[in-house]
């Protein structure tokens, strides 16, 4: 009787049904990203990267949100072996920019931390689904 500990399973590509899929969750939450964006300045609330139309945020702060959601869609789309890990990073992250949100914008900051949940659950589900076990 072998009492010795299965090894960790392989690391492999993601495959193109599951790399498809979080293709286009990636975009979505790009989408969802913008109209966040494009309706707190609107609305005159505008969310702590961007900052209020009269005294706009340094344009470096507009990058975070960005490059939250270009590395994983990066990552998809170049197969990279740990594409399943800067998503979950990067989800996470985008719950987290909507944080200093809560107290003086709380529609927005809602509107932020609903779209980087459904990011981690896209996250989740796929890397749930991928696991390849021996």
């Amino acid at each position: 009787m072998d009492l010795t500990t299965p090894p960790p399973p392989e690391l492999r590509p993601p495959t193109n049904g599951w790399r498809t899929v979080s293709l286009v969750s990636w975009a979505g939450v790009l989408g969802a990203v913008i109209a966040v964006a494009i309706s707190s300045r609107t609305t005159g609330r505008a969310v702590w990267w961007l900052g209020p139309p009269a005294n706009p945020a340094n344009p470096v702060f507009l990058v975070i949100p960005v490059a939250l959601v270009v590395l994983p869609l990066l990552a998809w789309y170049r197969r990279h072996l740990f594409a399943h890990n800067i998503d979950l990073v990067c989800a996470v992250l985008l719950i987290l920019i909507s944080f200093p949100d809560f107290t003086d914008r709380p529609g927005s900051a809602v509107g932020m931390f609903v779209v980087g949940l459904a990011a981690l659950v896209q996250s989740i589900a796929v890397r749930v689904a991928t696991r390849h076990y021996r």
